[in-house]
């Protein structure tokens, strides 16, 4: 039997990727099934934890809001931070320098809602931004950005408001409004209990600067520091439950390339040879094949493997198995299997691998389909200029 649409990059990769698995020594096969075990513990955490509520971000509601507070987050950015002043003026031009300090106004939904929109309104301008230390205790991200845009709606221009606890710890704030004047030396005045920056510019101009005091009604900030809630959350997660529930998953989602039983011995042969549509081109240029020229794939690379595949649920197919690896000879067996015991699970999959005392691998619908695998246990192995797929009737008990 031939089959000519093996491609030949395709079944390169495969053979090296097949060397390149096969080739580790023994005494790392150990290391390295420990390290599959981690592997696949974190990729299930990860993939099929449910998030908490602090974390969802249903995409209608927070693009709505993110929106609004990103646009302003970007303007910000990308403003520059330091004096210019044009060398060559245009005589037509009005010369306009941007401002060298900033007014970080922290705040909480504590000051109530009036209070945050009327904040909004005096902080729309661009050298201030307005701060919140985080979220409620419990409530969704999303909630949070719902109420601010809210509050933002109908503003033109808007301003910039972010989230972000680090300037809450620098200040030492504990309560809100805070006002603080910043340069490029650092801190230059606060106030607290005001939110109008005018008046902070004003009185820096008159040479007050430092710590101006309370001058207005202040609330304590009612929602807790954002890194520190989500330490607090992340450390109350039961991280081995996770990986055990994540372990278990896996063999209900996994899909297997089942094969049915053989029963007869039987051989079919390979052939690889393709023939190429067009040149094929080193980026050099230089041609490497001809529109037209046929080639072998095992004429340029050795496949020094044996393939056994094979369903591990059939104690008969597992011992056929063992037996097709141990008389490979100077061939490298690498052993497939067609599907695994669900129930059975981790403890099922490992059970395998130390009857066989091998890696397994699961058969990808790529391998089956290129050798045309149809029955199991079968062998693949290059003999010649050709490939070998030989079906094994399993061996029975004795």
């Amino acid at each position: 039997m031939q089959c000519s649409d093996l491609r030949y990059p395709a079944l390169l990769a495969l053979s090296l990727q097949l060397v390149s698995t096969a080739s580790a020594h023994a005494g790392e096969r150990a290391d390295l099934r420990a390290l599959r075990d981690q592997a696949g513990a974190i990729q299930e955490a990860v993939s099929g934890t449910t998030l908490p509520d602090w974390l969802r971000n249903p995409t209608s509601a927070s693009t709505r809001a993110g929106e609004t507070l990103g646009t302003a987050e970007r303007e910000r950015m990308h403003r520059p931070t330091t004096a210019q002043v044009p060398t060559l003026p245009d005589a037509n031009a009005t010369a306009t320098a941007t401002p060298t300090q900033t007014i970080t106004l922290l705040v909480s939904r504590a000051l109530g809602a009036a209070a945050l929109r009327d904040i909004f309104a005096s902080a729309a301008r661009p050298d201030v931004r307005v701060v919140f230390r985080g979220v409620a205790e419990g409530e969704p991200l999303v909630d949070f950005m719902r109420g601010i845009q809210a509050e933002l709606e109908g503003l033109d221009p808007m301003p910039a408001v972010e989230l972000d606890p680090t300037p809450f710890r620098e200040a030492g704030a504990a309560s809100v409004p805070l006002m603080i004047l910043s340069g490029p030396d650092g801190e230059i005045a606060r106030v607290a209990g005001l939110s109008d920056p005018a008046w902070l510019h004003a009185q820096v101009a008159a040479g007050r600067t430092g710590d101006l005091g309370v001058r207005g009604p202040v609330e304590t900030i009612s929602e807790p520091d954002m890194l520190e809630e989500i330490a607090r959350r992340v450390a109350a997660l039961d991280l081995a439950a996770l990986r055990e529930q994540a372990l278990a998953r896996y063999w209900t989602r996994a899909v297997f390339e089942h094969l049915p039983t053989a029963r007869e011995p039987r051989t079919r042969v390979i052939d690889p040879v393709i023939e190429a549509k067009a040149d094929i081109a080193l980026p050099d240029g230089t041609r490497m094949v001809r529109a037209g020229e046929t080639l072998n794939p095992l004429d340029r690379l050795a496949f020094g493997l044996r393939l056994v595949v094979f369903d591990p649920t059939e104690p008969a197919q597992v011992r056929t198995a063992r037996t097709l690896g141990e008389s490979a000879g100077a061939l490298r067996p690498v052993y497939l299997a067609t599907r695994f015991d669900r129930e059975a699970g981790w403890e099922g999959f490992r059970a395998i691998e130390d009857t066989l005392d091998e890696t397994v691998y699961l058969l990808t619908p790529d391998v089956r389909e290129r050798f045309a695998l149809e029955r199991v246990p079968a062998s693949v192995e290059a003999v010649g200029r050709v490939f070998l797929v030989r079906e094994h009737p399993p061996e029975q008990a004795r």
